[in-house]
């Protein structure tokens, strides 16, 4: 009796030690994803406040001092085309009739979908597509391309457990360009050249986190608007630490966008989705 006893005590002692250590990990993952978010919103924000600072230094035309933007002030606006950038789908499987039976769904060509365990963590999935490009001849425009956003956000949560639901979104964007390929073109965000292409994120990034326990039922789905706000301009390739030579050629050949989705979900998340449809514009 006493052996059994001391067998049933190893027994509670060891599932509230694989409890805690599950927690643990799970916490590890929450704060993971809330500090790359960090990173990316301190990043844009100190990217666009340079971009401030370099367009004011460089204004000298004190009748439009006000607007910080010299280079565009009282141009016309350019229509450069728009598109649906696909949908990235977030379920148990990825099987074809899985997601047939169990939620109506059928991927369409340029659609992407990713596997997630119920209550684990989602390795980070970046997602691009051959359709979700678009190249602008060379001297279509002279300043500034300005992409303008729908995104579109939802999941679904049947908690079965308590829990953690955490998801990051974050609209992606490629920049390929044979200017690029010049040894001065250096990225800044890992420091080494850029070897033809710039890859950075879209204003409309989104992250949640929030607590829900056994029973709970949380569904949200919702759509926004998002605008960068220099867009993709001269003085935001300056502030990036690219030369004059470099972001003149940029504007004077052909550049190619290729758009994509960078997402990642953890927690009791049974079914979410992220797309984003856009606008260019620029002068």
């Amino acid at each position: 009796m006493e052996e059994n006893m001391k067998n049933l005590f190893l027994i509670v002692a060891l599932i509230m030690i694989a409890s805690e250590f599950g927690q643990a990990q799970r916490l590890r993952a929450v704060r993971h994803d809330i500090k790359e978010a960090r990173q990316e919103a301190v990043r844009d924000a100190r990217e666009s406040k340079q971009g401030y600072l370099l367009a004011a230094s460089k204004n000298k035309y004190p009748e439009t001092e006000e607007f910080y933007d010299p280079n565009s002030f009282g141009r016309n606006v350019k229509f450069l085309g728009s598109f649906y950038a696909g949908t990235l789908y977030v379920y148990r499987s990825c099987d074809p009739q899985i997601l047939l039976d169990e939620v109506g769904l059928v991927l369409a060509a340029d659609d992407k979908c990713a596997a997630h365990t119920l209550g684990s963590p989602m390795a980070t999935t970046e997602v691009f597509d051959t359709v979700w490009q678009i190249t602008i001849p060379r001297n279509a425009v002279d300043n500034v391309i300005y992409p303008m956003l729908n995104n579109g956000i939802g999941f679904d949560s049947f908690a079965n457990q308590s829990g953690v639901i955490n998801f990051i979104y974050s609209p992606r964007l490629t920049i390929e360009s044979e200017a690029l390929n010049d040894p001065s073109a250096i990225d800044p965000n890992t420091g080494l050249p850029m070897n033809g292409s710039f890859t950075t994120s879209l204003a409309g990034s989104r992250v949640r986190s929030f607590s829900v326990t056994a029973g709970d039922f949380q569904s949200d789905y919702s759509n926004n608007s998002s605008v960068a706000s220099r867009g993709l301009s001269r003085d935001y390739f300056a502030a990036l630490g690219l030369p004059q030579s470099v972001i003149n050629r940029l504007f004077n050949r052909p550049m190619t966008l290729k758009f994509g989705i960078r997402a990642r979900v953890s927690g009791p998340v049974e079914f979410a989705q992220f797309f984003y449809t856009f606008r260019l514009l620029g002068n």
